[in-house]
């Protein structure tokens, strides 16, 4: 009897747990997002980048609108609303890379990153853990159970790492410009879970581009627990130099005017007020107070100009420091 035929006569809900392919959603996150009461075509939205972003490991995905739309059966319009929705509740994060290399007179896919809400993190840790694996038991060389983990001489030995380290964009960039042969094959490998993949004689990638697809193909379908996790090297120690920063300061007129000037040559004008009162209180009592000014005004303005710059998690709402916030406003000379 073929393995076709088998499956007829199997219950259909261990078919589907057994052969089929689904997906696992966190229950914290999942029931935190029924709490917000999102629409349902918002939350499917959500998945599918979720899933995507899983499956690539940096949680970033760049899907088109319309493959976005096809896979959760709405209409692009739906789709767009609800990026707005999950972008307004933190879930969702979207870059617009420019235009297209390929192709200059077409704007290029955004790059969706999911995000973990601020409010969902404090409730985090209540929500219960799994319980961990148990250690398997030791088991002696000559026995039967251990011969069978040992590895097979006949299996092709796993591929090295290929140099460098490649972003998210730049594999993306690959794989746009396989063929469409090498798409099929490359979409197939992915699906079954296969190590490898075979490229046309005239490929436009070069060997070294291959590798870096067959090594994203290979971690993508070897088991999580065969590879074992690589020793993290130890932290280094913290600089002498930072602890006599640790401590709350206060900035001179002349530092905070600094820093409102090179805050006027990164963030808007209307928004210069909000910024400086931010960054000034994490330089003094937040958590760049460890870092001499120049440098803390630095990590700020790198954070400003990358957008990852978030308003300080303890800083009072009415925080103000009159004497330094106008002693650093820009004044025009009325003499002259």
């Amino acid at each position: 009897m073929s393995q076709e035929s088998a499956s007829w006569h199997r219950d259909p809900r261990i078919v589907l747990v057994q052969d089929k392919f689904f997906s696992l959603r966190p229950q914290p996150l999942e029931q935190w997002l029924w709490r917000q009461g999102i629409p349902a075509a918002a939350e499917r939205v959500f998945w599918v980048h979720w899933e995507a972003g899983m499956r690539a490991g940096d949680w970033c995905s760049q899907i088109p609108i319309s493959r976005v739309a096809s896979r959760c059966c709405l209409d692009p319009s739906t789709v767009t609303r609800a990026y707005q929705v999950l972008g307004r509740l933190g879930l969702l994060r979207r870059e617009d890379p420019g235009r297209d290399p390929a192709n200059p007179f077409q704007q290029a896919t955004a790059v969706t990153e999911v995000r973990v809400p601020r409010a969902l993190l404090i409730e985090l840790d209540q929500a219960p853990n799994r319980a961990p694996r148990l250690a398997q038991p030791e088991v002696a060389i000559d026995s039967p159970t251990a011969l069978q983990t040992q590895p097979d001489p006949t299996k092709p030995a796993a591929p090295k790492a290929p140099p460098g380290h490649l972003k998210f964009r730049d594999y993306q960039r690959l794989i746009g410009r396989l063929s469409i042969r090498e798409k099929t094959a490359y979409s197939d490998a992915w699906a079954s879970d296969r190590e490898g993949m075979e490229f046309d004689p005239e490929t436009a990638l070069t060997p070294e581009e291959q590798a870096h697809v067959r090594w994203q193909l290979y971690l993508k379908a070897k088991p999580a627990a065969s590879e074992p996790r690589p020793e993290r090297p130890a932290a280094p120690a913290a600089p002498a130099t930072r602890a006599a920063f640790a401590s709350p300061r206060r900035f001179s007129v002349l530092e905070a005017a600094r820093l409102r000037r090179k805050l006027i040559e990164v963030v808007a004008t209307a928004n210069v007020a909000e910024t400086f009162r931010q960054v000034l209180w994490s330089a003094e009592e937040g958590a760049l107070r460890r870092f001499e000014p120049a440098l803390a005004t630095n990590i700020a303005l790198k954070k400003l100009r990358e957008g990852a710059w978030t308003r300080p998690n303890r800083m009072p709402p009415n925080w103000l420091r009159r004497e330094v916030v106008q002693g650093a406003q820009p004044e025009t000379c009325a003499a002259a």
